[in-house]
């Protein structure tokens, strides 16, 4: 339908490469891709030690699922060991508040609705001589405390 040439399309997750690798370098084999504006977790220069962590166990690059498994893995510990033992009330009140950091920044699990923090990126999908897929471009990141309910807004709607 060429809807691409008539308008940008926004959608959620477009420039994470579980999205962008199965439609190809031209981004046509399911839709009409290109030009994409989309938010998610791209893959980031800082992540390059995530990704060559990644790689030994397997050829393929990273996708997001790898980052969101990094920082609850890091949770997980760090709030076991803040804790001081296996009990599940103290471990809830270890993890609130915590911040650990990863691959795309510091990262916080909200007291006050156990949100986790993770910034949104938007970019553009364009293609590269690097990759056979799209990739994301003219990114801008905005980080989760810009973008979350505050959590006086989110105590508010609780009552």
């Amino acid at each position: 339908m060429n809807l691409t040439k008539e308008m940008a399309i926004v959608l959620h997750t477009a420039i994470e490469l579980s999205n962008l690798k199965p439609l190809g370098k031209d981004g046509r084999k399911v839709c009409s891709a290109p030009s994409i504006i989309s938010t998610t977790i791209p893959r980031l220069p800082r992540t390059r030690h995530s990704s060559r962590s990644s790689r030994s166990f397997s050829a393929a690059p990273p996708k997001v699922g790898a980052l969101y498994g990094y920082a609850l893995a890091q949770l997980v510990a760090k709030a076991y060991q803040k804790a001081g033992k296996v009990d599940k009330e103290k471990f809830i009140t270890a993890m609130e508040g915590l911040t650990v950091d990863s691959p795309v920044g510091k990262l916080e699990m909200r007291a006050c609705d156990h949100q986790l923090t993770l910034p949104m990126f938007f970019g553009v999908t364009k293609a590269s001589p690097q990759y056979d897929y799209l990739i994301a471009g003219d990114l801008i990141t905005i980080p989760g405390k810009d973008y979350m309910p505050g959590c006086d807004e989110v105590v508010k709607s609780r009552k």
